[in-house]
This record gives structure tokens, C-alpha cells and sequence, in this order.
């Protein structure tokens, strides 16, 4: 019965134990690796959702605010053979949260006076739209990255497109089927990667867990050190969940995060081993204990069996005597010992 309740245990019940009961380590463990392995991906797969699901909110935040940009601030624009004209004469220059700054002009006809844009923007990043091309500041190790129309929209079949077309974009179904590609794409990349940094992280406290158990005297297989790890790493994992949950929102950086990361599982994994440990020692003193309990209890019995061998050889010894006494008796004679 007690197996088939380990059997039983779901995913959230594992959470439950992973993260409040560490004396269950041990059982979970003995689930197997197949096992721990399909919990981390289920582990994984939440973070890759969560991931997935905030992008797609800055990727909606993103595109309402470049609608609301594109109808209020830039005037009427067509692109055709991978050229972009907009029919404001001067150049439009915005500040953006996402790029830092935004700068379109296509009046431009000469390479420097496009270098001469490019090097006015004034912070750290920024995005430039002339009228062949478009040049990012920031987005890589490059200072400036730039990228033709005609390469961008190479294979999407788009020759020429207005203003009104792109919004009706923004407006219609189609956008709706863009975001649920987006969010498969980004799980199933995210699933990915998670799945195989957490791997990676439970191979390398595994192996921290064996030196641990070296040194400690505690016999215990790799497989069950790297099941617990799967489980160690629980909260390390819904943390980074929460972490990137919260930056959706609002933008921070946590300092050490990783150290924090690993060092909340390494926590865990301790204490689970060195629980086993005690659990294991009380254990070995019960059976102890019942060895000595039964020993007595042997000793009882040899010495109650020695007893009633002794009585049986005693008992024939007193009949003889007491036969010999009755024939004194009969014949007369006193008894040994008796006084005249």
C-alpha cells in the first residue's frame, strides 16, 4: 500500500514536499530517474510559460504604443521595391522607453548625411528609419547594427505597403494569429532551454551532493543524489518564475541571482542527505536494539530449557529414593539417617 501511495504522489504534491517536507527526498528519490527528470520538465514548462505570456504582454504593450505613434506622429508613408518615403519634409524625432529614441527620416540621399543621423542620437539606444534601410544602436556588442527593408522582408512576399495597411494589421485577425504563434514559439524555445539549464544545474549539484556524501561517510547512488537535486531545485526554480513574473512589470535586476539560485538548492539538498543520514542512523539503532532484545530473549529461552532439563533429570533421581524409602519401610528397617 505504501508504494502505491509514492506511485500516486502528482506534480503539485511534489512541489508541496520539495519545498515543505524534506524528509520525503528520500522516497521521491526512490521513484526513479525517469521520474525526476519528467517533474523538472513540468518545472520548466511553467517558466517557459510564464516567459512566453510576458513577452506576449510587452509584445501587445509594444504594438498598441507603436499604433498609437504610427497615427498620431507619422505622417502618410509608403514602402515599395525596398524603399521607405514619408511625406513629412522634416525629420521625426520621438523618445521611446523600449528604444531610447526614435528617428525617421527619408529625405536623406547621400551615405554621410545618414551617418550624421545615426550619430545624433543621443542615448545609449535607439532606432533610425531612412528611406533604404534601418539602423539600431544598442541591441548587440555592435554600437550600430543596420538592416536593409529589402533583406527584412525578403521571403514575406510584402513588394509595397501604406500607412493604412499597417494599421489595418495592427486592427485585424491576423494579429491575433501573430501572438498565438509567438506564444507556441517562445514555449516551446523556452521549454528548451530551461529544461536543459536545469539539467545542466542538477548534474552539477549531483556531483557537489556526491562529494558531500564522500566526505561524510554516507553511502548513496549518483542516480538518487541527482533525483533529489531535480527536487532540491524546486524553489530556486518557482523564485526565477516570480523574478521574471515581476520584471514583466516592472524592470529590476537582482544582483547574485544565480548565486542565490544554486545556493537555495545546495541548502536543500544538505539537509535532505544529512536527514537521511539521521533517519538512517535511528534506523540501524532500533534494529540494534531489537538485535539485543531478541538475543535476551534467546538467552531467556536457553536458560528456561536448561532449567526444565534439569528438573526432568531430577525427577527420576527422586523417585528412586523415594521407592528406597518405602521399601526400608516394609522391610522393617529405619530409614538412612534416622536415630535409634
Amino acid at each position: 500500500m505504501e508504494e502505491k501511495s509514492v506511485l500516486r504522489k502528482g506534480f503539485f504534491k511534489k512541489v508541496w514536499y520539495s519545498i515543505f517536507k524534506i524528509e520525503k527526498y528520500g522516497e521521491m528519490a526512490a521513484e526513479g530517474v525517469p521520474r525526476a527528470i519528467f517533474y523538472t520538465i513540468k518545472l520548466a514548462l511553467v517558466i517557459a510559460l510564464i516567459t512566453a505570456l510576458g513577452s506576449l504582454y510587452q509584445a501587445n504593450q509594444l504594438v498598441n504604443k507603436g499604433k498609437d505613434f504610427l497615427e498620431t506622429q507619422v505622417g502618410e508613408f509608403t514602402y515599395k521595391e525596398g524603399m521607405l518615403n514619408v511625406e513629412k519634409e522634416e525629420p521625426i524625432i520621438a523618445p521611446s522607453s523600449q528604444f531610447g529614441q526614435i528617428i525617421i527620416n527619408t529625405k536623406t540621399e547621400t551615405e554621410e548625411e545618414m551617418e550624421q543621423i545615426v550619430n545624433s542620437i543621443q542615448t545609449s539606444k535607439g532606432i533610425v528609419l531612412l528611406k533604404d534601410r534601418v539602423v539600431a544602436k544598442g541591441i548587440s556588442q555592435k554600437n550600430f547594427v543596420t538592416y536593409k527593408y529589402a533583406d527584412l522582408l525578403n521571403g514575406t512576399g510584402i513588394q509595397e505597403i501604406n500607412k493604412q495597411d499597417v494599421i489595418n494589421l495592427f486592427n485585424g485577425d491576423n494579429l491575433g494569429k501573430i501572438y498565438l504563434a509567438i506564444v507556441v514559439a517562445l514555449t516551446l524555445y523556452m521549454l528548451l532551454n530551461y529544461t536543459l539549464q536545469i539539467l545542466w544545474y542538477n548534474v552539477v549539484l549531483s556531483m557537489f551532493g556526491f562529494v558531500v556524501t564522500f566526505f561524510s561517510k554516507i553511502k548513496m547512488r549518483y542516480a538518487a543524489l541527482f533525483n533529489m537535486s531535480c527536487y532540491a531545485f524546486t524553489l530556486s526554480i518557482l523564485l526565477q518564475g516570480i523574478y521574471v513574473l515581476v520584471n514583466i512589470f516592472w524592470s529590476f535586476e537582482i544582483r547574485y541571482f544565480q548565486v542565490m539560485y544554486v545556493t537555495v538548492a545546495a541548502i536543500y539538498l544538505i539537509a535532505a542527505i544529512f536527514l537521511i543520514k539521521t533517519e538512517f542512523l535511528k534506523q540501524k539503532i532500533e534494529a540494534s536494539k531489537l538485535v539485543e532484545i531478541k538475543k535476551k530473549e534467546n538467552e531467556e529461552k536457553e536458560e528456561n530449557k536448561e532449567e526444565k532439563e534439569d528438573k526432568k533429570q531430577e525427577e527420576p533421581e527422586k523417585k528412586e529414593k523415594t521407592k528406597d524409602k518405602e521399601n526400608e519401610k516394609k522391610n522393617g528397617a529405619e530409614p538412612e539417617g534416622s536415630q535409634a
